[in-house]
């Protein structure tokens, strides 16, 4: 695990010039990952989508999360950090930020869907203040495990979290 210094650490929008970076990342966190043409799409067709990425100093990409803000909603789609960056609390740097963003923007709520047997992101998303609203059965095709419906509507709370600054 690497220690983490957080004045050293940036927020930056997606680009695709990060995509090499993301896929790798995205192959080891996800039984079924996502595309990158799933990712192309978003980041030069989909107004609606906010994808961020979190930097070290060095401008080594260690986590990222992609999200559609769509009426009043700020729907989490993926969110993943780097094997050796676990555990140093980036996906709630990175949940933090987006809520940020979705106050800014006038979303009312974050939600999300995580795996029922994730009871790590589970604990995590709770800590937070998200709160469990739905079941989706049979969701995750590759397993057709059941996923659990999340929300956090206390965004000024979770955005006071965060610790991270914005890129130049």
């Amino acid at each position: 695990m690497v220690d983490l210094d957080y004045a050293n650490l940036r927020f930056h929008p997606m680009r695709e010039a990060d995509l090499d970076q993301v896929m790798l990342i995205e192959q080891y966190s996800f039984p079924t990952p996502w595309k990158r043409s799933m990712y192309e799409h978003d980041l030069k067709s989909n107004k609606h989508s906010r994808f961020y990425v979190v930097r070290d100093i060095a401008g080594e990409l260690v986590a990222y999360i992609g999200s559609w803000f769509i009426y009043d909603e700020a729907h989490v789609g993926t969110i993943a950090t780097k094997q050796e960056y676990r555990g140093q609390r980036l996906a709630e740097q990175l949940l933090a930020y987006t809520a940020l963003q979705a106050q800014n923007e006038t979303m009312a709520y974050i939600i999300l869907e995580v795996r029922a047997t994730n009871n790590e992101a589970i604990r995590l998303y709770n800590r937070l203040g998200f709160e469990q609203v739905g079941l989706r059965k049979g969701y995750y095709t590759d397993t057709g495990e059941d996923a659990l419906l999340m929300t956090c509507r206390e965004l000024a709370s979770l955005s006071a979290r965060l610790l991270i600054a914005e890129g130049e």
